[in-house]
């Protein structure tokens, strides 16, 4: 293997060599496609606290560029007001949305005469290279301006993982034509960051939310407090050059006629030769608005210690070491396609850039890249990512779970004031654990999110063992998931047998909405409701059961529940129903339907999905894949056979399930195919929508497909017997 050293220096001294393995870069040469929005996703720098996207440096909030740049913090957000043609009780009343901070890579030149913030400079990419081994950025850009001088400006930039709220960024300037005076301004002196996107996609947001910039004035360094207007938050921003890289020309701090505070720095600019500038952003934790604004001292003295003394090189040293410890657990290797070897490592990459690591946030849907789908945390989470944790960064997993056990008050509270005495009701998409849904159909009635968690939290515990966090935080989750169904559910006659069901749901597949016993959902709710009673009894001796109120009538009502569950089959085909009555419904024939109307959504009134047998994306199939323990290799053939030709496949998330399911039916060229498919989903813009945001969703779901599928790892559960994990070579 060839491998190119690169030294990293600080103030002279040489810190380590990192050798630079090819398999871990994405050059802009190899990608297939150049598309600037595109590129802006596929270049982020993040660490899970805060994502950047890439962007031309010189955009600003200009909006004569086209350009869609921005730093997201995980879990700032702002409320929307949501506008109904009718207005329903229980309806959200505000959309959640990740706000859209300034773009920190941004900076203003000054050639000669002409200034890129007035006039137009010419930006042309000439190099990107995404080092995956030390999550290091590195740029060059050719820029001519409107009386053609021409420079080259090479940007390095990255966001830290030994301090998640350090983001560092150096620029090199190198005229290629020109002696001339050049002046640098490092001034961020708006929010709301302007972007020239537009997209008609629903699954896009174009909404934003409101904020305030206040400059905190005196601090010897530029540093800002942002609210917001209606969620009431607040975070401290600051950031410091670094004088000793480049005393001359020297960077002086400055303040203008309008109190605002920047960097600059001026000098005579010669042909070929370089300057050098680096900043060093320190980017604050969330806090109440009211907290923020009289504690911006306390905050801001926190945050200087974090860049104070330092430099761009010793903190991205720092950082890199945390990246070949991630590679060193994390890496999952293949052989024979260098493509698909790429693929999954990006994928990791983005993964464990998108992670919230404080408890209170999670992985959007579209990780830390953009606003796609708000900034919301989905089911994604828990059975897509988590896994990926759970077996590499249990640390990390275990924070995902504390941010649904934080907010399993808030789920309480949803449940009850949705006319349920008991149990919690999680939002199936939100920022802070409320609600964000106002399309109910395929939102809120995607119940299966309450039973999706606790699956998540046995999944953990099974594999970590961690009995303490099980005694304080999961078996209260699992208890009041199961509370929930209990709740949602009943005890009916159907075909003559005494059953419990659960009527109106919305299963993982969007194209049938708020039917009767969704199979995934209800073998879901019996896996959960079977989970609280394994862990009642393990814990009725103890103080745990009294303190959450658990009788031994709650306890038996859950076992004939689950024991009576209706889980609709087809005994003509010999197949696993979707939901009740799914035979009745016309066939969908995919195949004779135009490519350019996919995916569906897009192109079709909900209704008109609703009454075909369509897919989405992986519905009973999941099931199979979660619960293999007592389903024949046979069933599974029989489920595959009829269930993946009318799945259309318009979810990211879809076919790294079907990879799965194929391979354990032994149709490995098929599972192989599948799995090709959804490894590639990012990098190479499977979607034609990657100009979004990442499908952070399907990453995780792509290395499942190793894990689950090829590997073999299964969870040997039967609807709530004990799970094991383990290797089944095929």
């Amino acid at each position: 293997m060839v491998k190119l050293s690169q030294l990293f220096y600080a103030g002279g001294t040489v810190l380590m060599r990192i050798e630079q393995s090819p398999e871990f870069q994405i050059h802009l040469q190899n990608l297939r496609s150049k598309e600037p929005l595109f590129l802006e996703t596929i270049y982020n720098v993040g660490n899970g606290h805060f994502g950047v996207r890439d962007s031309n440096p010189l955009q600003g909030n200009n909006l004569d560029y086209i350009g869609s740049p921005g730093l997201f913090i995980n879990g700032f957000f702002d409320y929307n007001d949501v506008s109904y043609g009718e207005k329903y009780t229980g309806y959200p009343e505000n959309d959640q949305i990740i706000n859209r901070v300034f773009d920190p890579r941004y900076i203003r030149i000054k050639v000669a005469d002409e200034d890129s913030a007035i006039d137009h400079f010419t930006v042309d990419n000439i190099d990107k290279n995404l080092d995956m081994q030390t999550g290091l950025l590195h740029e060059m850009f050719s820029i001519t301006t409107p009386e053609n001088r021409n420079f080259n400006l090479v940007v390095e930039s990255f966001s830290s993982l030994s301090k998640l709220n350090v983001y560092g960024i150096r620029y090199s300037i190198i005229p290629t034509n020109f002696d001339e005076d050049v002046e640098i301004i490092k001034l961020h002196n708006y929010v709301n960051q302007a972007t020239h996107q537009q997209n008609e996609d629903v699954r896009v947001s174009q909404s934003i939310g409101e904020m305030q910039l206040d400059f905190i004035p005196d601090n010897g360094q530029p540093s800002y407090l942002i609210t917001t207007f209606r969620s009431q938050q607040g975070i401290i921003l600051t950031f410091q050059a670094n004088e000793n890289v480049a005393p001359d020309p020297k960077i002086d701090y400055f303040k203008d006629e309008n109190n605002q505070y920047g960097y600059r720095s001026k000098y005579h600019a010669k042909k070929g030769s370089e300057k050098n500038f680096e900043f060093l952003f320190a980017i604050g934790d969330i806090h109440p608005l009211v907290n923020a604004r009289v504690y911006a001292d306390q905050y801001l003295s926190a945050l200087d210690n974090y860049i104070r003394g330092t430099s761009f090189q010793s903190e991205l040293m720092a950082s890199a070491q945390v990246w070949q410890t991630f590679w060193l657990h994390s890496d999952v290797k293949i052989d024979g396609d260098p493509q698909i070897q790429l693929c999954l490592r990006f994928n990791l990459f983005e993964l464990n850039q998108s992670a919230g690591r404080d408890e209170n946030t999670s992985i959007p849907a579209k990780g830390l890249t953009g606003n796609g789908y708000g900034g919301h945390f989905f089911w994604d989470t828990e059975m897509f990512m988590l896994a990926f944790f759970t077996y590499t960064q249990p640390q990390i997993a275990k924070k995902l779970l504390m941010f649904r056990y934080h907010t399993l008050n808030i789920a309480k509270q949803q449940a009850s004031e949705f006319g349920l005495p008991k149990g919690a009701m999680y939002a199936w998409r939100t920022i802070n654990g409320y609600e964000s849904s106002s399309y109910w159909l395929a939102g809120m009635a995607q119940f299966h999110i309450n039973a999706d968690i606790a699956f998540a939290i046995e999944q953990y515990y099974t594999i970590t063992g961690d009995d303490d966090f099980l005694k304080k935080y999961g078996f209260e989750i699992i208890l009041e998931t199961a509370r929930f169904w209990m709740q949602y559910g009943n005890f009916t006659e159907l075909d003559g047998k005494h059953v419990f069901v659960i009527n109106k749901v919305t299963g993982p597949d969007e194209y049938s909405a708020l039917v009767d016993n969704n199979y995934y959902t209800n073998v879901m709710a019996q896996f959960n409701l079977r989970l609280a009673i394994k862990y009642a009894e393990k814990f009725k001796a103890t103080d745990i059961t009294s303190r959450l109120n658990v009788s031994d009538k709650e306890i038996d009502r859950m076992k004939q529940a689950a024991e009576l569950m209706y889980l609709p089959y087809d005994k003509e085909k010999n197949v696993k129903l979707q939901f009740q009555d799914f035979e009745q419904l016309l066939p969908m024939h995919l195949d004779q339907i135009d490519q350019s109307l996919f995916p569906l959504l897009l192109h079709y009134h909900p209704l008109m999905l609703y009454r075909y047998q369509v897919n989405k994306q992986a519905d009973t199939i999941m099931a199979d894949i979660l619960f293999p323990k007592g389903n024949t290799k046979e069933q599974l053939i029989a489920d595959y056979d009829f269930y993946e030709p009318i799945t259309t496949h318009d979810s990211s998330l879809s076919k790294a399930m079907y990879a799965i399911a194929a391979s354990r039916a032994g149709k490995k060229e098929q599972s192989y195919d599948f799995f090709s498919q959804a490894v590639k989903t990012d990098l190479l813009d499977l979607h034609h929508n990657t100009q979004n945001g990442i499908h952070a969703g399907s990453l995780g779901a792509a290395w499942q497909g190793v894990v689950y599928g090829f590997a073999g790892v299964v969870n040997n559960a039967e609807h709530g017997a004990k799970v094991t994990f383990g290797l089944e070579f095929n």
